[in-house]
């Protein structure tokens, strides 16, 4: 959908691709938690396998969004501490209620020996503050899920601070620059992490995943909120109808290769390619993927996919929910994967419809005053 200025404000069906996003680690984590040896290994649901690479897509859509926002925020005003305040206000409302909430319901209901171990307190600190995932002991400690949402803090003071300059640099400085910083940090951690410790792989991965090693998902979102902004992108959108094939197509193309090429490396840790470079071509992929949702904004569209775009409306809550929600029925003896798969959507999806309606929307609302233009 176009502004009447002719900026692009908001694609609804991105909302989808959230939804989906979300729903996929909510199974892979079932899959895993409940040892679901008989979950389909080939076919299309064995994409549910390696959910987790739709926290990938997270990161991917999360440059997109945010960049189309504050370079939004900077067309319309050139006061750099309102436009800090403006960001800072909306960062802060969208993201901390329901990481503080789902933290605290984790610790009372899952870890309540946490309260009382003062050794414990410093992960709660780290939690608090969103640096959680720059220590191997404290990533995962407190609801594991949010290990991304520190590198989603982090990336938004990068990127408040640097969106001035990402507005107007050349796109391949962008590109460049991150693939050169992602590549060297995630080759490091390579070179220096032991997969036979004790630990296996996870050191490799806490490391691996901080926000210079994903810096490149970011720039990919990034690089297209610049090309929808661009006469060019918004001329492709809305004039150029071989977007309504090609782009499907590609998008079809890239994720058919990219799940061909994980499984053909599956164990993925102990090849320095796939550490190193894989996670590159997933961003591509997603970003084809964000931009087939940016291709169809037609009404009808649009309409039909109201029930998938609300699944999308509340996917911080599913994400944030699910894992206290299995980590309550995973020792029951009758819950095998298959009967535990409906019986943890539902409740997760109840869970964070309570949470929009009731705490996330009210918040934001209040927190979402518009921005007064100062040109």
């Amino acid at each position: 959908m176009f502004h009447s200025s002719g900026t692009i404000m908001f694609f609804p069906l991105i909302d989808v691709l959230r939804g989906f996003a979300a729903i996929s680690v909510v199974i892979f984590h079932i899959i895993s938690h409940f040892n679901w040896d008989s979950f389909p290994k080939s076919g299309p649901l064995v994409w549910f396998r390696i959910g987790w690479v739709a926290v990938d897509l997270f990161f991917v859509i999360s440059g997109f969004v945010i960049s189309l926002s504050a370079f939004s925020t900077l067309d319309k005003t050139s006061d750099r501490i309102l436009y800090y305040r403006h960001f800072i206000r909306h960062r802060l409302a969208r993201i901390v209620p329901l990481h503080y909430l789902t933290c605290l319901v984790f610790i009372v209901f899952i870890m309540p020996f946490m309260f009382f171990d003062h050794r414990a307190w410093w992960h709660i600190i780290t939690h608090l503050l969103f640096i959680h995932n720059l220590f191997a002991d404290h990533q995962g400690s407190i609801n594991g899920v949010n290990w991304s949402l520190a590198a989603e803090m982090q990336f938004y003071l990068v990127i408040m601070f640097l969106a001035p300059y990402l507005k107007k640099v050349p796109w391949w400085g962008i590109l460049i620059g991150s693939m050169i910083v992602a590549w060297s940090w995630r080759a490091a951690v390579f070179l220096t992490t032991d997969l036979h410790g004790p630990t296996g792989v996870f050191h490799r991965f806490v490391f691996e995943t901080q926000l210079p090693g994903m810096i490149d998902e970011f720039a990919c979102g990034i690089l297209l909120a610049r090309f929808v902004r661009s006469e060019s992108g918004k001329r492709f959108l809305t004039q150029n109808v071989q977007r309504l094939w090609l782009v499907p197509l590609s998008a079809m193309c890239l994720v058919y290769s990219a799940q061909r090429i994980f499984w053909h490396h599956a164990t993925f840790w102990d090849s320095f390619g796939m550490v190193v470079f894989f996670r590159t071509y997933l961003a591509i992929t997603c970003v084809s993927l964000v931009l087939l949702c940016c291709c169809f904004n037609q009404k009808i569209v649009v309409k039909l996919s109201a029930p998938l775009r609300y699944l999308g409306t509340i996917s911080f809550g599913v994400y944030l929910w699910h894992l206290s929600v299995i980590m309550s029925f995973k020792h029951m003896d009758w819950l095998s994967g298959g009967r535990a798969l409906p019986v943890i959507v539902i409740i997760t999806i109840i869970f964070a419809v309570i949470s929009w309606v009731f705490i996330e929307k009210p918040i934001m609302a209040y927190f979402s005053r518009k921005l007064p233009r100062n040109d």
